[in-house]
């Protein structure tokens, strides 16, 4: 049995849960390996199952070797609800927030003396620590983001527009090894950078705009996630302050990460200067966020979350500022968490990359 089924065996015979199904891809991969999109697994203390239809058996057996492969005819829940049926009572962990409705309902009626409880709070604990496999994965595809940042710098130039930028993003990545990109890529530019997740649309860009670009490369499915912030032709006074402020933010809130560090209090240092700047307003999101399999993992750098770092855990370090009709300005680095502070996996400069634009002539 693989490490990562191991502890999530071990945390069920802890609360006493007599299994455990798993219905989301990142999950069903997490635990078993297994790539196909359709099927659920079925986690008891002794037991494995990946429960899928005719088009991925070969694939799961291949691929999810911890586990028995079962094969359903017509309908996956009857057959999930079969590993339990010999319970004249208990307790099972599901999925709440990934479940459909309607194959919960199915599993209350089918099972009623069965208790269903949510388990993510115990697959997100599991998850928050990377193990080298996964880091490697995502220090690979940062490793294709800073690749990508260098390349985009001779790229980009008034005329080009925000999607041309998004485009040629997404084929080098693709040639440099990313097998995909993340689900929300950003580009905006000049007011619209003002938009935290502003998607790339047709503008234009234009001498004294802001860009701002968070994209991500995907590998062997684990996401990674980078922003910086450039500027066509010689950036205003006011450009540099929001700049300045930003990254002091970040470096900043840099300096006292590690383990024991409560993720509260790492965003209370950047959201403190963003707000003695008096730029608070403006700034509205978290101060960064783990991922992995999905983009958004826990824990996450903000004011709500008292999770203490620990080794293993890779976070996001992301301040921003965002001022309607004006622009707006993001710096993001990736960090691994270790046992005496952390590894920067980002190599980019965050110096304000100024873009050489050609004077026209007259």
């Amino acid at each position: 049995m693989n490490e990562r089924l191991s502890k999530l065996t071990d945390r069920l015979i802890g609360r006493e849960w007599q299994g455990v199904i798993i219905y989301s891809p990142e999950n069903r991969y997490y635990f078993s390996k297994y790539r196909g999109t359709a099927g659920m697994l079925v986690i008891q203390s002794g037991s494995q199952k990946l429960i899928t239809d005719f088009r991925y058996v070969d694939q799961a057996k291949a691929q999810a070797s911890d586990f028995d492969v079962l094969q359903h005819q017509q309908n996956m829940v009857e057959l999930v609800c079969d590993q339990f049926s010999h319970l004249k009572r208990g307790v099972v962990g599901l999925e709440f927030g990934a479940v459909p409705v309607e194959i919960y309902l199915e599993l209350k009626e089918r099972l009623p003396q069965i208790e269903f409880v949510d388990c993510s709070e115990v697959t997100n604990a599991i998850r928050s620590i990377k193990d080298e496999e996964e880091i490697e994965s995502i220090a690979k595809g940062i490793e294709i983001c800073d690749q990508a940042f260098a390349h985009i710098l001779t790229f980009i130039e008034p005329g080009k527009t925000e999607k041309e930028i998004g485009l040629e993003l997404e084929l080098f990545m693709k040639k440099a090894g990313a097998e995909g990109i993340k689900a929300n890529h950003v580009i905006a530019s000049g007011p619209r950078a003002s938009l935290p997740h502003g998607q790339a649309t047709d503008r234009v860009l234009e001498v004294g705009d802001f860009l701002k670009m968070d994209y991500g490369a995907i590998v062997n499915g684990y996401i990674s996630d980078f922003t910086r912030t450039v500027v066509l032709g010689p950036p205003t006074e006011k450009q540099l302050k929001i700049y300045s402020i930003v990254r002091k933010a970040q470096e900043e809130s840099l300096k006292i990460i590690g383990p024991g560090v409560r993720c509260c209090d790492v965003d209370d240092v950047g959201r403190s200067i963003i707000a003695d700047a008096g730029y608070g307003p403006n700034f509205g999101h978290s101060l960064g966020h783990s991922l992995g399999l999905f983009i958004h993992e826990s824990p996450a750098l903000r004011s709500t979350d008292q999770t203490i770092l620990q080794p293993g855990m890779v976070i996001t370090v992301e301040p921003g500022i965002y001022i309607p009709g004006w622009g707006g300005v993001r710096i993001e680095d990736l960090l691994v968490i270790t046992e005496d502070g952390y590894r920067n996996l980002t190599t980019s400069t965050k110096d304000l990359q100024i873009i050489n634009v050609r004077e026209e002539v007259h």
